[in-house]
């Protein structure tokens, strides 16, 4: 696979866990990886992590419940010429409590990282999915 036609692979939290193995994985199997992590620790740990499959992966930071994160995200990967046609909405969060217990803030938190990135990610991607005539999004 030339560098022309390799597919770049997008994971959200991707610096530890299930993240980091699918990113890892996907390296692994020839995809160009780009993963995130919401720390400035994390997405350097994560970068770090990533080069060992080659110098063309890496790691940016992105809050998926901030919108002025993900504008700047979409900004730095179009700088960088990369439009991923494997998205992996792999960032999320948990506020474990009872329910009579949980407050509406974690309430919308929770559903803004596990559910709102999917829509925000998947509807700013799709459009170059359907262009190349080819993509996949997997939610986890």
């Amino acid at each position: 696979v030339t560098m022309s036609e390799r597919r770049t692979a997008l994971v959200t939290g991707a610096s530890r866990g299930i993240g980091r193995a699918i990113a890892d994985a996907l390296a692994r199997q020839g995809l160009q990886v780009i993963g995130t992590s919401t720390t400035d620790a994390g997405t350097a740990a994560l970068d770090a992590a990533l080069k060992v499959h080659g110098p063309d992966h890496g790691a940016l930071q992105l809050d998926v419940t901030d919108p002025a994160s993900l504008a700047g995200f979409f900004e730095a990967l179009t700088a960088r010429g990369l439009a991923p046609l494997v998205l992996v909405n792999n960032a999320g969060i948990t506020r474990d409590n009872l329910l009579m217990r949980m407050k509406d803030e974690e309430w919308r938190q929770v559903i803004d990282a596990n559910l709102g990135s999917i829509f925000a990610l998947s509807k700013h991607f799709i459009r170059g999915m359907i262009k190349a005539r080819w993509g996949r999004i997997v939610n986890i």
